[in-house]
C-alpha cells in the first residue's frame, strides 16, 4: 500500500468587511468562484488562498514586516514557518483578490496601488522584491490565524492549510483575478450557506465549517477577538468513497465549529452530490 502523499504547506485569508446597516447582517465574507478550466475543485467558492512557495520566506523581513514579534500560533510551526505562510496569505490574496495588506509610511495601500503591485506580480517580478521596490510593510499584524486543515491522507494532492482572518484594508475594493477565479463576491456567512445547501454555490467542506463559525458573531471586532484567543488544532478530515457516495468527516474533538449557535455534538458530516457539490447532512 502506498504511504500518503506529503502535505504541502498552503495559507487562506477569511477577509470579512462590516456590512453597513441595510445589509441584514453584521459583517460579509469574501469568496472567490474558481474557474471551470480549473483541474482542481473548479467551480467552487472558495477563501483567496493557495501554495506557500519557497521564496515566501523572506530573508530580509524585519526590513519590511511589521508583526515580527509576535509569538507562533500554529502549534508545529516555528517563528521562521509562521513568518513563510503569513507572506504566502498576503501574497495569495493580492493574486487573487488585488487586495494588498500593506503600509506604507503608515497608510494602507490604496486600490489603485494594490493593482500596480498585481501587475508587477503577474510580471514576472518576485514579491519581495516588489515590496522592496515600493517601500512597502507587509501588515503580518493583520493576520489573524485561527484554524488549520489537513487535506484527508486518501488523496493525491494533499494541503495543509493555515487559516487566518483579516479585516478588509479600509479604502481598497477587491477584484478577481479573472484567470483563476470567474467571480468574487461579499456575502453574508448565513446566507452562503443557505446557497450552499440548495445548491446555488458549491462550498468545500472546510469552507462551509468556516462559515458555521463566522455565522455566530455580531461584530467584526467580536470574530478578530475570538480569533486571537482560539487554540489552534490541526484537522485533518477523513474522506470515505464508495460507489455512489463520497462523505468527509471533521471530527468534533478537533474543535471545529466551537462557537456559541454552531457547536458540534459529534463530527460533522458531509456529502457530495453531483451537480451541487458538498452539503452538510
Amino acid at each position: 500500500m502506498a504511504l500518503p502523499a506529503t502535505p504541502h504547506p498552503a495559507a487562506t485569508v477569511v477577509v470579512i468587511r462590516d456590512a453597513g446597516p441595510t445589509a441584514g447582517a453584521p459583517f460579509e465574507v469574501m469568496l472567490l468562484r474558481r474557474s471551470a478550466t480549473l483541474s482542481f475543485v473548479a467551480g467552487a467558492h472558495v477563501f483567496p488562498g493557495g501554495r506557500v512557495d519557497e521564496g515566501d520566506l523572506l530573508a530580509d523581513a524585519a526590513a519590511c514586516c511589521d508583526g515580527l514579534d509576535m509569538p507562533p500560533r500554529f502549534p508545529h510551526l516555528d517563528a521562521q514557518g509562521e513568518l513563510a505562510c503569513r507572506v504566502a496569505a498576503v501574497r495569495e490574496l493580492l493574486e487573487e483578490a488585488g487586495v494588498l495588506l500593506a503600509r506604507r509610511h503608515g497608510s494602507w495601500a490604496t486600490t489603485e496601488e494594490a493593482e500596480s503591485v498585481r501587475r508587477r506580480l503577474y510580471g514576472g517580478t518576485a514579491f519581495g522584491q516588489v515590496v522592496r521596490d515600493g517601500g512597502w510593510r507587509l501588515a503580518l499584524d493583520a493576520l489573524v490565524p485561527f484554524a488549520q486543515v489537513v487535506t484527508p491522507a486518501s488523496e493525491p494532492r494533499r494541503y495543509d492549510t493555515h487559516f487566518f482572518l483579516a479585516e478588509l484594508p479600509a479604502g481598497q475594493q477587491a477584484r478577481s483575478d479573472e484567470a483563476e477565479s470567474d467571480e468574487l463576491v461579499w456575502v453574508a456567512p448565513a446566507r452562503a450557506m443557505e446557497g450552499g445547501m440548495v445548491g446555488e454555490v458549491a462550498l468545500l467542506p472546510p469552507t462551509w465549517v468556516t462559515l458555521m463559525q463566522l455565522a455566530s458573531f455580531d461584530s467584526v471586532a467580536a470574530l478578530l477577538a475570538w480569533g486571537r484567543a482560539r487554540p489552534i488544532a490541526q484537522v485533518e478530515p477523513v474522506l470515505t468513497s464508495g460507489a455512489d457516495v463520497r462523505l468527509i468527516s471533521i471530527p468534533a474533538a478537533a474543535g471545529l465549529p466551537s462557537v456559541d449557535g454552531a457547536d458540534a455534538t459529534g463530527d460533522l458530516r458531509f456529502s457530495f452530490e453531483e451537480g451541487r457539490g458538498w452539503r452538510l447532512v
